[in-house]
């Protein structure tokens, strides 16, 4: 009679106190995605690549992530997905103000960022503009354009509460309940997530690392040095609307893991879509180089030592137009030579391949 009793108190306990296995919290469900900065054409990119099953062969759900207080207008892409009936995107709208000094530590924030982490089984962090100097501790140049700086503040906060910093290495970051989670920074995203580890930027690649002072000191380098396509664009602005964005190979160091993994055996170099002036320079706590430039002189990728699945790229692998559809850019122009972005990542192998790689990693992990 005792046991029967004490089996009905155990039944009772575990009933209203649910246990969870780490890294499953929604298991069963959808997988969720979560991405921030979802701009109309951050949201196209999701939609193609799901289209073209880059991200899986089953159902997602996209969490859309942004500030209050940010500039963009997203009622524009709440329009977009309402229009289109894209019952998998919702959104979600982070409210309150932080100071600059309660970034790296628990805030206003903190239980919004915790209910976002626990419900997802993922997180992308997006491109965008620069992010305000004094966020590292330095000095803001002439050469750098920060322009969103509610965006900088919670997605600098909210990466640290992910994988922690140097900033405060007293507090615990989320990934150590959930080692699976993926955290994938693109462009502006690994930049802020090297800042929230507490690391630092070149704020100006042209000027800082190659020494050069004008836009045609810049066109006249090999496509190697050249990280983004503003400056031919800034020559020929009335001619610019199907300039293509520029390319340039990487390589993995011998130190990467993940990256590694993604490379597998395929041989050569992959081109990646490059769209930047700034780049990493004082790399943060626990993080490393997990791929440069052909020259070594630009981090293109960076991992986590304690968090195998945290991965920040300075290049593009989301642009819709890598992936699906013939829009036709050109490098000339005079609009000559037209082709598609995609054609161009296969006739330069392994970097098609390379693209599908990575998000097959990616969606993998959502879906554990």
């Amino acid at each position: 009679m005792k046991r029967s009793k004490l089996l009905i108190i155990v039944i009772l306990i575990f009933c209203m106190f649910p246990v969870f296995n780490e890294g499953s919290v929604t298991s069963g469900k959808v997988p969720v995605i979560v991405m921030c900065r979802p701009t109309i054409d951050q949201i196209r990119n999701i939609v193609v690549m799901k289209g073209a099953g880059l991200l899986g062969a089953g159902e997602i759900s996209l969490i859309c992530v942004y500030h209050e207080k940010e500039l963009t207008d997203y009622a524009l892409s709440r329009k977009y997905v309402a229009d289109r009936r894209l019952k998998w995107v919702s959104f979600a709208e982070l409210k309150g103000k932080v100071a600059r000094g309660d970034l790296f530590r628990e805030n206003i924030w903190t239980l919004q960022f915790r209910e976002i982490f626990e419900v997802s089984d993922g997180i992308i962090f997006t491109g965008g503009m620069d992010i305000p100097p004094d966020i590292y501790g330095e000095n803001n140049s002439f050469l750098t354009e920060a322009t969103t700086p509610y965006r900088t503040r919670y997605e600098s906060s909210f990466l640290f509460h992910l994988i922690g910093g140097g900033q405060n290495v007293a507090f615990r970051p989320f990934l150590k309940e959930r080692l699976d989670y993926p955290v994938l920074g693109i462009c502006l995203g690994a930049q802020t997530m090297n800042i929230a580890a507490g690391g630092s930027l070149v704020q100006d690649i042209p000027s800082e690392v190659y020494g050069l002072g004008s836009v045609e000191q810049v066109l006249k380098q090999s496509r190697e040095k050249i990280h983004s396509s503003r400056y031919i664009k800034a020559l020929f602005p009335g001619e610019s609307k199907d300039i293509a964005p520029a390319f340039h190979g990487i390589k993995v160091t011998g130190k990467s893991i993940l990256l590694k993994k993604i490379v597998g055996d395929l041989k050569g170099s992959p081109m990646v879509l490059s769209s930047h002036h700034q780049s990493v320079k004082i790399l943060g706590k626990d993080l490393f180089i997990a791929a440069t430039s052909k020259d070594g002189k630009i981090i293109e990728a960076i991992e986590h030592r304690k968090f195998k699945n945290v991965l920040g790229v300075q290049f593009h692998p989301e642009y819709r137009y890598l992936h699906k559809g013939l829009k036709f850019f050109t490098n000339d122009p005079e609009g000559k030579n037209f082709f598609s972005l995609k054609s161009f990542l296969k006739h330069n192998p392994p970097s098609l391949i390379f693209h599908k790689n990575l998000w097959s990693w990616f969606i993998a992990k959502i879906q554990q």
